[in-house]
């Protein structure tokens, strides 16, 4: 399993890079991978990455809430 740390920094990469359509991304990421047939620890670190994605935008919803 990838570390915690490695994952946050892809994760931290993936918004720099994509932006507000990181999810968009990694969803998309995550059904070729599917598609394509790849392993499953491979669809499961697209997941996390995605999870982590996910939070930060709902924590950055949250903190312009209020």
């Amino acid at each position: 399993m990838t570390p915690l740390s490695t994952l946050l920094e892809r994760a931290e990469a993936i918004y720099l890079t994509h932006g507000v359509g990181s999810a968009r991304y990694l969803l998309d990421q995550i059904e070729a991978a599917i598609r394509d047939g790849a392993p499953a620890p491979q669809i499961r670190e697209l997941d996390h990455l995605l999870q982590l994605i996910e939070f930060r935008d709902r924590t950055l919803a949250q903190h312009d809430n209020r």
